[in-house]
């Protein structure tokens, strides 16, 4: 086998492109590799059923992968064709996308690398390519997927919001929790940016009436949006916010307290935390405090029962066990505990579904977090349709073509 036909093995080639010729340029250690491409003469090419002569060629060059830690370039005398109808079309290579300065090979690269969490900036500086072309690559690749890859029915759907950048600028994220991935994003955190979130899913091929039941925070917008454009779907609200509600009127029963007696001071992560999880000495001062301390130990008792009864759903998912917790929280007469049990009571269509479905936003949290440390990453978004672009590659489980 010789060097051309190494080089034509090399890049996958097939009949009827072959490698011509391979020149190296420069000095070290800026030595460049330079392969020209061809077609093998008399060829035709299929368009629309019809097979065309080559009516001419355009030069045409693309950056491949590194070959032997040298640049390496692609050149070829493209084929045009003159159809029937009297139009010249160039053919398409199958080593580059239509348009691109790219082979796919070394896009797939590039995409390889962000996807595994290194910025657009840093990427172009190691392949010495402006970042601005690297994030076309990515967004062409990504609307590509997005616009030819259908969604599979979403059943289990999570509704969260996610800051896009400083100050009040938001985006609503739309996950299917069954298959863990992010299918509809919209600016905004109101009724409308979970309609247009809805919407963009329809788009691409899901329905709305198929979601069966959808996991979320207690957001009055989100919740009007659902019960007005997915009314047949069950709203359940996700118990970790259900939580983090409880946690919050415990710390204002902590900070009340507090002001009374000085013992309470810089304890407010041992009353925040689960009992289960705090270290021995800890629970050693919270049992003490609990008992010196009737109001915030009954009101830490009641968030810690609140959790088993939750985390028991699973074994036993009777709501008797709520409302039980429910009368006793009531009877406590702990004014923040009842106002979380009136909190309960108005949004109680929507937790009862809890104990039926198990479901919860868990997964939306952690894409959160991803979303988060994408921005993080990027140091930041100015413009949201790249943000957009990004989570998707990240979250979104496209099937980006990928030849390597």
């Amino acid at each position: 086998m010789n060097e051309l036909e190494i080089f034509t093995a090399g890049l996958g080639l097939s009949t009827p492109w072959v490698v011509k010729e391979v020149v190296y340029r420069g000095d070290e250690p800026d030595i460049e590799l330079h392969i020209t491409v061809g077609c093998v003469a008399m060829t035709k090419f299929e368009y629309e059923g019809e097979n065309y002569s080559i009516y001419d060629h355009q030069e045409r060059t693309w950056r491949h992968l590194n070959f032997f830690e040298h640049k390496c370039y692609l050149h070829a005398q493209v084929p045009r064709i003159k159809t029937k109808n009297g139009n010249v079309l160039l053919v398409d290579v199958p080593w580059a996308s239509v348009g691109s300065s790219f082979a796919l090979m070394f896009e797939m690269m590039v995409i390889k690398q962000v996807q595994s969490g290194v910025s657009v900036s840093r990427v172009g500086a190691n392949i010495d390519v402006n970042p601005g072309r690297i994030r076309r690559i990515i967004k062409a690749h990504v609307i590509n997927a997005l616009a030819t890859q259908e969604l599979e029915s979403v059943i289990e759907l999570s509704v969260d919001e996610t800051s896009s950048k400083k100050g009040h600028n938001y985006l609503t994220i739309l996950a299917d929790r069954e298959r863990k991935k992010v299918v509809g994003i919209s600016e905004g955190k109101d009724g409308e940016a979970l309609v247009k979130a809805l919407e963009e899913m329809e788009f691409r091929g899901a329905d709305r009436k198929d979601v069966r039941c959808v996991t979320m925070d207690m957001s009055v917008p989100y919740i009007a949006a659902v019960s007005q454009y997915m009314i047949t779907s069950k709203i359940v609200f996700d118990r970790f916010h259900l939580a983090y509600n409880l946690n919050k009127a415990i710390d204002k029963i902590r900070v009340i307290e507090q002001g009374k007696f000085a013992d309470l001071k810089r304890t407010k992560f041992l009353w925040l935390k689960n009992y289960e999880n705090l270290k021995d000495e800890h629970k050693i001062i919270v049992d003490d405090l609990s008992k010196q301390y009737t109001q915030i130990g009954k009101a830490y008792r009641l968030k810690e029962l609140f959790r088993e009864v939750m985390d028991n759903a699973k074994n036993d998912s009777a709501l008797k066990w709520l409302n039980l917790w429910m009368k006793e929280a009531w009877e406590s007469e702990i004014p923040q505990i009842q106002n979380f049990v009136n909190m309960l009571r108005r949004h109680w269509y929507g937790i009862k579904t809890y104990f039926q479905e198990l479901a919860t936003n868990a997964f939306a949290e952690r894409v959160n977090l991803k979303i988060q440390e994408i921005k993080r990453v990027a140091k930041g978004y100015r413009n949201i349709f790249n943000y957009k672009i990004m989570i998707y590659l990240h979250l979104g489980d496209l099937k980006i073509g990928d030849p390597l």
